[in-house]
């Protein structure tokens, strides 16, 4: 066992979550020197898989259009992205979800000719910052200024008459067994519509993410969930995809060789 693969790819798990870590807390809750988490993050920054700051380091999202690092296969995020990957196919419509991972799906698109339907302006600016060979559709409506996503009557209309997507990609801040959970009650009623149009929903999150709650609800049937292997009991039963889960008394100081 390579200890500092697996202290790094919980770095990288940490990033996803917090959107920055600092390194000296990190080596207090790992055991470990101040200077080997320092060691750690130049090395992963050299790889691409974070930008180091003053006193830590920050989460890099992917751009769309731009290729994956060659490292990706240690970041949950990619990680997660590949499974559901193997769902889509060329032509596909899809709806994506208001939230980083779909991006990062997206970036790891590459060439599949497929159409995107998003109503989220700030993912809308990054789609159309360079060429892709992907479709992009936008209901259109006015801002909720909560949410930040573009609603109206007629665009929630159109998502089960003109729009009808194959997939709907959904990535929420929490998820209970048949309720995805959103902190805004426009991104919940987006992902209501969506599921209920789609002929397969994909329901995309990390463990962490699991048995958690949030003010607004999503009601799910049946769908797909790509997680991390550290299922609650509650989820047993459900058609899963796991990737691997590391936890920090995984990657605490040891026997094994380190480098």
């Amino acid at each position: 066992m390579y200890v500092a693969q697996e202290r790094r790819a919980y770095i990288l798990r940490l990033l996803q979550q917090r959107g920055s870590i600092r390194s000296a807390a990190l080596a207090r809750e790992l055991g470990v020197t101040d200077e080997t988490i320092r060691t750690d993050l130049v090395d992963m920054q050299k790889q691409g898989l974070l930008k180091r700051v003053h006193g830590g380091a920050r989460y890099i999202l992917p751009l769309p259009g731009q290729s994956p690092p060659e490292s990706a296969g240690v970041r949950l995020d990619y990680q997660l992205v590949q499974l559901a990957l193997r769902h889509i196919q060329p032509g596909m419509c899809l709806y994506v979800d208001a939230a980083p991972l779909a991006q990062v799906l997206i970036s790891a698109l590459g060439e599949c000719p497929c159409s995107l339907i998003t109503n989220s302006p700030r993912l809308l600016a990054r789609l159309t910052a360079g060429v892709l060979p992907q479709e992009i559709i936008c209901p259109g409506g006015r801002i909720d200024k909560v949410s930040g996503l573009l609603d109206s009557p007629e665009a929630r209309a159109a998502m089960g008459t003109t729009l009808q997507p194959d997939i709907a990609l959904l990535c929420p801040p929490a998820l209970r067994p048949e309720q995805a959970m959103y902190a805004q009650a426009v991104r919940a009623a987006w992902a209501t519509l969506a599921a209920q149009a789609a002929r397969q929903t994909i329901v995309l999150t990390p463990a962490h993410h699991l048995g958690g709650s949030a003010p607004h609800a999503t009601p799910l049937e049946d769908y797909l969930l790509i997680t991390e292997n550290n299922l609650p009991p509650e989820f047993s039963g459900r058609q899963v995809e796991m990737v691997p889960y590391i936890s920090a008394e995984d990657v605490l100081p040891g026997d094994a060789f380190d480098y």
